[in-house]
């Protein structure tokens, strides 16, 4: 294994409310690697949070600040991504991640695990403002319509109603060392 190969940078895409964030965070600090939220970079470098971004600017302008969150983090290396859920579906940032060489997971989840979740917080643009029901309908939507892209992940992980953040974090090494990638910090 090549010193190269310890700092790829490592990406997890997937569906709002899948744990990204969470696994995201406990895999860096297994990893001892720096974790990026391109949610929380687009926040910052915009001044305001993704709902404001969205109700001010659009969703093209957030797709834009997202395109170069991707990219800049791309090429940091020696970290753990965490994407926004629909980051995966712009063919540019997905052009990036194979650019970088980086291992692209995805956590999945089934609609009614993510719709329990979702209902917990009301700040979801994409969903904000719709009943229950409108809200499991355009869950069931936007999956289909992104599922194309999430089977460009080298690796799957199920994010079930009962998973627990620890518990997927040691499936991901484990799939990681079955592919020959590092799974404890560099020395």
């Amino acid at each position: 294994m090549s010193t190269e190969d310890l700092d790829i940078p490592i990406y997890l895409t997937g569906f709002m409310a899948t744990g990204k964030t969470h696994v995201g965070r406990l895999l860096a600090r297994h990893l001892q690697r720096d974790f990026i939220d391109t949610d929380d970079m687009i926040s910052e470098r915009a001044g305001k949070p993704i709902p404001e971004i969205f109700a001010d600017d659009g969703e093209e302008a957030f797709r834009q600040w997202e395109r170069d969150c991707v990219e800049d983090a791309a090429y940091r290396g020696h970290v753990v991504v965490a994407l926004g859920g629909g980051a995966i579906a712009q063919p540019e940032n997905l052009e990036t991640i194979r650019r970088a060489g980086a291992l692209l997971v995805c956590l999945s989840a089934d609609v009614e695990t993510i719709l329990e979740r979702v209902c917990r917080r009301d700040d979801r643009p994409l969903l904000a403002g719709l009943s229950r029901e409108e809200k499991r309908e355009k869950i069931e939507a936007i999956l289909t319509e992104r599922a194309p892209f999430y089977a460009h992940a080298d690796v799957t992980l199920a994010s079930t109603s009962d998973s627990r953040p620890e518990t997927m974090v040691q499936e991901l090494l484990e799939l990681m060392a079955a592919r020959g990638l590092p799974t404890e910090p560099r020395r």
